[in-house]
């Protein structure tokens, strides 16, 4: 009976262990590179995880003051692709710089490693609704602007995060069902006044672009637009994140319908 018990608890210890994801950065950078943000995009595509704990680290090529705070800023910015694409919370965050084991390869020791555990399926969090795009073009007249809500992409990148599919999905059902409807893409960004020298909006309104194209939509129905940070919604710079996502927002012009 006491080996069976101490089965049980065994087994059920394996049910809910951590498991571990990790994701690794450029020298003296926080910000992850397209690879990498691939590679999360895949991990993120799993509806049934829930994140725990982020814990960040450094190589030893600086003061340690330098690597706790890139350290902590790393796994920050892990922290905020989760909670966009996830809704999750209170995910705790661990910075450890350089005081840990050393790797001899340097660049296995610029990570943030993800502990998660695996949901149940009566555990998994609901997708937010996408806003019926639908019903608002079919009410538009040419010249009118609406916005792609819920279309969301990585940090300063034209990569789009897995909660964009729906609405993506949606304006390219649109323009199918709507032969005669022509859109510009206009891109617009946040917390900045001047020259962006990325073009960050450019780069996200092209991506919606070329999304549409290689899904057989003719480019002589589409156009695309960066209008920087020149037509915020709220005034720069923001008060809240809320004001933020609004800014740093696609929208589409009805051209001819």
């Amino acid at each position: 009976m006491k080996n069976l018990l101490f089965f049980i608890l065994f087994i059920s210890s394996i049910s809910f262990a951590q498991t571990k994801f990790t994701v690794y950065f450029d020298t003296n950078s926080y910000q992850l590179n397209p690879s990498e943000l691939n590679r999360l995009d895949g991990l993120l595509k799993d509806k049934n995880l829930k994140f725990i704990k982020l814990i960040g680290y450094c190589d030893y090529r600086a003061s340690n003051g330098y690597n706790d705070t890139l350290a902590f800023n790393r796994a920050s910015f892990v922290k905020g692709i989760i909670e966009k694409v996830t809704n999750q919370k209170q995910i705790e965050i661990e910075s450890k710089g350089e005081n840990f084991e050393q790797n001899s390869d340097l660049k296995l020791n610029r990570k943030v490693e993800i502990l998660y555990e695996v949901l149940s399926t009566e555990q998994v969090l609901p997708m937010e609704d996408y806003n019926g795009l639908s019903q608002q073009v079919s009410n538009a007249k040419v010249g009118d602007k609406l916005v792609l809500k819920n279309l969301y992409f990585y940090n300063r990148s034209g990569l789009f995060v897995p909660e964009s599919r729906p609405v993506l999905e949606e304006l390219l059902k649109i323009m199918l069902a709507n032969p005669n409807l022509k859109i510009e893409i206009q891109g617009h960004i946040c917390c900045q006044m001047g020259t962006d020298v990325e073009d960050t909006a450019k780069v996200r309104a092209l991506a919606v672009y070329k999304y549409l194209i290689n899904n057989g939509i003719n480019k002589n129905r589409l156009s695309y637009k960066s209008f920087g940070s020149s037509r915020p919604i709220h005034t720069i710079p923001e008060n809240n994140e809320q004001e933020r996502n609004e800014n740093r927002r696609v929208e589409i012009q009805i051209v001819a319908n």
